[in-house]
C-alpha cells in the first residue's frame, strides 16, 4: 500500500535499489567501503549530515554548532527528545561513548584517526593514553557536546557527516569488537543488525534483501517521503538490468551490465572524488629504501599501464577548483631505473618484490604487467592473488611490498586523501612516516585562508608523489543506473553518496517529441 503522498502529491512507494554485492557491514565504526556507506545512510545518522546536492554538513541530530573565534572549541547543541528506534534517548554522553568506541586502541578501527585533530584522541587510540577523561569530548548537559581540539580543523562537520561518527545504541557498542575486519558474510545470522538512529530501520534481513522500513522515531520521519526500501544482495547483473528495465528496481549501483541497459538517459557515468593506486610498503625492505621504490616507479610503462582507464590518473588528489597544480608520475625511464637497482642491490642483492592484489583477470594483467617492466631491470618479483572477502584483511599484514586499492574521499576536500598517509593514521597502509608531510597538512588544518590552505596541501600531495610512495591509476568514475525524470532528491556527485533521506518519487516527465495525455 502506497504512503501518503510528501510534496509533490505523488503517492510515494517502496523504493529498491541494488548497490551492494553481498551481505554488508552494517556496523558504523567497522564498515569500511562504499556501498555500506550509502547503506548506512539510511539506518544512521550522526551531528551533521550530508545536503543530498552539495554534501556540505547540514544539521543532524544536532540542530546547530558553534566555533570558537580560535578554532579550537566547537559546541554542538543536539535536537530535544531525539531516540534511536527503540525509544531509547539520544543525549550528548551517548555521542561521547560513541566516539570513544570508534577510538578503541585494540582494534584499529578504519576512520578512527580522523579524529586526530582533537584533543587526546591521537595519544589514546595509539594506546599511550587508556585515560577517557583526557579526551576532548565533554558532555555538557543531554543536549550539549562540547569538543576540544588540538590545532584548528575547519573540516570538522564535513569529517562527522560520514557514517563512522554516527551514534551507536550503548548496547550495540561491544558489538564491534565481532564486526571490525570483517566483509564477508556467509548469512544473514552472521550480520549486524543496527539499532537505528536515522531515517529507516530494518524490518527483514535476509540472504536475498534487507527490507527497511520508516523509523517512527526519527526525529525528523514526516520530512522523510519514502515508507520503505529494499535493498537487494547476491544478485546476477544480467537479471538485475531487466528488472531496472521492467521498472521493477529503481536504482542499479552495483554489478551493473550496461549494454542490457535499455534507456540511455537513464546511466549516470560521471567523474568522482576517488583513484584508484598501487601503493608501496615502505616498512618492508627493500621498499624501506626511497631510491629504490623511485627506482621500480620509473621503471614502469604508464601508457600500457593505465590504457584502459577511463579517466587515467597522474596525481593522487582529484583536481578540484583552486586546488594548484602538482607535478604527477608518468616518465618512465628504465636505464635509470636498472643503474638504481644494481647500485640498491649491492653485493647481496635485492629481496624479491611482492605484489599483492585481488583475484580478478584485470589485476592479474597488471600484476603481470608490473612483474615484466621489474624484472626486466634484474629485481625478481612475486604476485600473490587474493579473494577479495580476504583482501583487505591481508592489507594489514606486512607480507607484502605492492597493493592496489581504490579510495573514494570521504568528503570533498583534498585531506580526504592526504589523511591516508599520515603518521599513524588508522588507513596508512603503506606504512609512510615524514615529519614534512604531517608538518605540511597541520599548517594547512590551522590555516583559515582557503587558497593558502590548499597551497600546503599540494605541497603535501607533492611531497608524497616525490618520496614514489604511490602509483596513481585511475580517477574512477561514479556509475549509477536511475531514472532522474521519475525521482529526486538524488544528485550526481564528488563523492557518489546519496542519502536515503532525501529520495522522493516524482510524476515522470513527459519526454521531448511527446505529448501527455
Amino acid at each position: 500500500m502506497a504512503a501518503k503522498p510528501v510534496g509533490d502529491d505523488i503517492p510515494q512507494n517502496e523504493f529498491v535499489a541494488c548497490i551492494s554485492n553481498g551481505i554488508p557491514n552494517m556496523h558504523p565504526h567497522a564498515a569500511y567501503d562504499a556501498d555500506e556507506a550509502q547503506i548506512l545512510t539510511a539506518v544512521y545518522e550522526g551531528l551533521c549530515t550530508y545536503d543530498p546536492y552539495t554534501l556540505q554538513p547540514l544539521p543532524g541530530l544536532a540542530k546547530n554548532w558553534k566555533v570558537s573565534a580560535d578554532g579550537l572549541t566547537w559546541t554542538f547543541t543536539l535536537r530535544d527528545n531525539i531516540t534511536f528506534e527503540n525509544g531509547d534517548p539520544i543525549t550528548a554522553e551517548t555521542f561521547q561513548a560513541s566516539f570513544i568506541n570508534l577510538l578503541n586502541p585494540e582494534l584499529d578501527l578504519p576512520y578512527a584517526s580522523l579524529l586526530d585533530c582533537v584533543t587526546g584522541v591521537k595519544d589514546y587510540r595509539s594506546g599511550k593514553d587508556s585515560d577517557t577523561a583526557h579526551l576532548g569530548f565533554y558532555a555538557e548537559s543531554d543536549t550539549s557536546l562540547r569538543i576540544t581540539l588540538v590545532y584548528p580543523a575547519g573540516h570538522l562537520a564535513n569529517i562527522l557527516c560520514h557514517h563512522a561518527f554516527s551514534v551507536v545504541h550503548p548496547s550495540q557498542l561491544q558489538a564491534v569488537e565481532r564486526f571490525a575486519g570483517r566483509n564477508f558474510f556467509a548469512s544473514p545470522a552472521e550480520a549486524f543488525k543496527p539499532i537505528a538512529s536515522g531515517p529507516f530501520k530494518i524490518e527483514s534481513f535476509t540472504l536475498e534483501k534487507i527490507r527497511l522500513v520508516k523509523n517512527a522515531a526519527y526525529w525528523d520521519a514526516e520530512s522523510v517521503p519514502l515508507p520503505s526500501i529494499s535493498l537487494l544482495l547476491n544478485s546476477g547483473a544480467d537479471e538485475m538490468a531487466e528488472a531496472f528495465n521492467q521498472g521493477s528496481i529503481h536504482w542499479l549501483g552495483n554489478n551493473i551490465s550496461l549494454n542490457k541497459i535499455a534507456a540511455a538517459h537513464t546511466i549516470h557515468i560521471t567523474p568522482m572524488f576517488a583513484t584508484e593506486y598501487f601503493y608501496f610498503r615502505t616498512d618492508a625492505a627493500p621498499c624501506d629504501d626511497p631510491a629504490v621504490r623511485s627506482a621500480l616507479v620509473s621503471a614502469l610503462p604508464y601508457d600500457e599501464l593505465r590504457k584502459d582507464y577511463l579517466l587515467p590518473a597522474k596525481t593522487l588528489v582529484f583536481p578540484l577548483a583552486g586546488y594548484p597544480a602538482v607535478n604527477g608520475i608518468e616518465r618512465s625511464d628504465v636505464r635509470k631505473a636498472e643503474k638504481q637497482l644494481k647500485r640498491s642491490a649491492g653485493k647481496n642483492g635485492l629481496a624479491p618484490i611482492k605484489i599483492l592484489f585481488p583475484q580478478t583477470a584485470y589485476y592479474k594483467t597488471q600484476a603481470d604487467l608490473l612483474k615484466k617492466a621489474w624484472e626486466t631491470t634484474g629485481v625478481s618479483v612475486e604476485i600473490n592473488m587474493v579473494p577479495f572477502e580476504k583482501y583487505y584483511d591481508k592489507l594489514k599484514t606486512k607480507d607484502y611490498h605492492v597493493a592496489a586499492i581504490s579510495w573514494i574521499g570521504d568528503f570533498a576536500d583534498p585531506l580526504a586523501f592526504l589523511e591516508l598517509f599520515r603518521p599513524g593514521s588508522t588507513m596508512n597502509n603503506s606504512g609512510w612516516n615524514n615529519t614534512d608531510y604531517e608538518a605540511a597538512i597541520k599548517k594547512a588544518s590551522a590555516e583559515q585562508n582557503r587558497k593558502k590552505r590548499l597551497e600546503y596541501l599540494s605541497k603535501a600531495e607533492q611531497l608524497l608523489l616525490d618520496s614514489s610512495v604511490i602509483i596513481p591509476l585511475s580517477h574512477v568514475p561514479a556509475i549509477n543506473i536511475i531514472d532522474l525524470s521519475e525521482i529526486k532528491g538524488w544528485y550526481t556527485n564528488a563523492v557518489n553518496i546519496h542519502p536515503f533521506k532525501f529520495i522522493r518519487f516524482i510524476e515522470p516527465e513527459t519526454p521531448p517529441g511527446m505529448v501527455r495525455l
